[in-house]
């Protein structure tokens, strides 16, 4: 377990209330995570991207495989990936979200 300081645990208290005034405001990042399905669209997306061709943003030697789908699922375990969630309201709206700022909430939760 790692020791945070008074400072540190104080600045991801304000952050994480910070974040969560935003969403409590727009009411827009519900769930304040990523579902199972945008999990599976923003896997098969990049291991297709992978597939055909694109450069892994990891190195794959550490990972001992070249299935574009573990590759996928890394680089999302790890942030790398830069994507944008659209997510549609019931009210009809739809909202944007970076992948990154819904990982760093998720996260901070």
């Amino acid at each position: 377990m790692e020791t945070v300081s008074t400072a540190e645990l104080l600045e991801r208290v304000n952050k994480l209330v910070e974040l969560l005034e935003k969403a409590l405001v727009k009411r827009e990042l519900y769930p304040p995570r990523l579902t199972k399905y945008e999990v599976a669209r923003i896997v098969g997306a990049r291991a297709m991207q992978l597939a055909m061709g694109a450069q892994p943003l990891i190195d794959i030697q550490e990972l001992n495989t070249t299935d574009p789908v573990l590759i996928a699922m890394e680089e999302l375990k790890r942030g790398l990936l830069d994507f944008v969630i659209v997510r549609e309201l019931p009210d009809g709206k739809t909202v944007k979200i970076r992948l990154k700022d819904l990982l760093e909430l998720e996260k901070s939760l």
